[in-house]
């Protein structure tokens, strides 16, 4: 049950993604881009106690990654280094920031998160569970992370 609720919210995220992507133009202001070129679809699993899998893939422009999250906590991805400021129409548990870079929302469990990659380069990201207390609760929660990669050819 717990793995059809999955694909079934994978299959709707791409599909709303794809719909968007289609009937929305570039902007001017924005840093998502008409996705009319889509290549593929990659899936990372993701779990804090067992980490990314598989932690590093190698895709081309305009294919979108899909994070799923098997873990029973709400969790994190950071870029590292060279930060993601161009991508596919409707990601899915991204948001820009002042710095125009798509950083993670929470992404609840049992969830998804994408993002069409168009840049080339390579992505290091950090994945993280998503902080739930305050001061020496948050110490206590013994956060594990894990390093991840996408590498845009």
């Amino acid at each position: 049950m717990k793995t059809a609720k999955i694909l079934a919210t994978l299959v709707f995220a791409l599909c709303f993604a794809m719909t968007s992507a289609w009937a929305a133009g570039e902007t001017k202001d924005s840093k998502i881009v008409t996705d009319q070129n889509i290549k593929e679809t990659k899936i990372i699993r993701l779990d804090v106690l067992g980490g990314i899998s598989p932690a590093e893939v190698t895709v081309k422009p305009g294919t979108t990654v899909v994070w799923v999250n098997n873990s029973r906590s709400q969790l994190e991805l950071k870029f590292e280094g060279k930060q993601v400021t161009l991508a596919c129409k409707s990601p899915v548990h991204f948001l820009i920031d002042e710095d125009g870079s798509f950083i993670s929302d929470r992404i609840p469990q049992d969830s998804v998160a994408s993002l069409c990659f168009v840049e080339k380069g390579e992505f290091n990201y950090v994945l993280r569970k998503s902080p739930t207390g305050s001061g020496i609760s948050q110490l206590r929660e013994n956060i594990k992370e894990f390093k991840g990669k996408v590498i845009v050819q």
